[in-house]
């Protein structure tokens, strides 16, 4: 197979010493082969002097400047492969990943096989998985998530009070730490944590778990893409948090109501031919 990859942009891991050493070995490499680089403020902040003295790595100041890039390589772990899946959504880029982390379930490439992965990657030696995302609406604003969508007790040392409808069905009025509404590439996350299953990145579906459920009876539901999941706040004394892929950004007040559906296609995980998560759940996980 061959590729037509001429602009690749990069995102390195948080900490920049876990990524200063592979990310110049990856520059060099790149530079012998005439690939641009394209590099987001955030990395200039970590590693300028490097980027500065590469061959061919110019400045993208945000995902309107990315239009021509053909791959995003993530030097890092999870955290960073979902910065990536943000910065890229709606593009069209699939997003590549080296792992530097400690898990990297996303990721594709050993750290010790940095120059053969690019390799692979440059040949087109890749599958792409669309990512279905998730869709969250509360009070006129809409929440867009990669990973999940978590409702939450947040500051409070209660459980949360929450009833749960699908479709207009009520499935549980229970009281919980939270719950967790996870897409196929989020069911490896936090809702694996809370006892949800794993969905195949190419499952059509996303999962609803529950943290901590005050009930025997409570399970994990694995819902349809164009099934509509709403979350109630019934306690009424007290809000709840609603986080969006890790990030706290509103609450629930008590009787406030959280409207949750898929959103297909989001954005596009690249995984190496022969690979798949399917060996990652049984090698980085168990």
């Amino acid at each position: 197979m061959t590729s037509d990859i001429k602009k690749i942009a990069f995102l390195t891991h948080g900490q920049p010493e876990v990524a200063r050493e592979p990310l110049t070995r990856a520059l060099r490499f790149l530079a012998d082969r005439g690939i641009e680089v394209k590099a987001p403020p955030g990395e200039w902040e970590k590693h300028g002097e490097t980027l500065r003295e590469a061959a061919g790595v110019s400045f993208a100041a945000g995902p309107e400047d990315l239009g021509d890039v053909g791959l995003c390589v993530v030097l890092g772990g999870d955290g960073t492969m979902l910065r990536a899946f943000h910065l890229t959504r709606d593009l069209s880029i699939p997003v590549a990943g080296v792992n530097l982390g400690r898990v990297g379930f996303l990721t594709t490439i050993n750290k010790d096989k940095l120059i053969q992965g690019l390799e692979q990657l440059l040949a087109g030696g890749f599958k792409q998985y669309p990512l279905l995302g998730l869709e969250a609406a509360l009070d006129g604003k809409v929440f867009r998530a990669t990973n999940d969508v978590v409702v939450g007790k947040g500051a409070n040392p209660h459980a949360c009070s929450v009833a749960l409808t699908l479709n207009g069905v009520t499935l549980f009025e229970v009281m919980c730490d939270g719950v967790i509404v996870g897409t196929p590439a989020g069911s490896s996350a936090y809702s694996l944590a809370a006892g949800g299953p794993l969905l195949g990145i190419a499952v059509d579906a996303y999962v609803i778990s529950l943290v901590a459920p005050h009930a025997v009876g409570v399970r994990p539901v694995v819902a349809a893409p164009q099934d509509v999941l709403e979350i109630i706040n019934t306690d009424v004394d007290n809000d709840s948090s609603l986080d969006i892929d890790g990030e706290r950004l509103a609450t629930l007040a008590p009787g406030a109501v959280v409207r949750i559906n898929a959103r297909p296609g989001t954005t596009s995980l690249a995984l190496l031919e022969g690979d798949s998560l399917y060996h990652h759940f049984r090698d980085r996980l168990l």
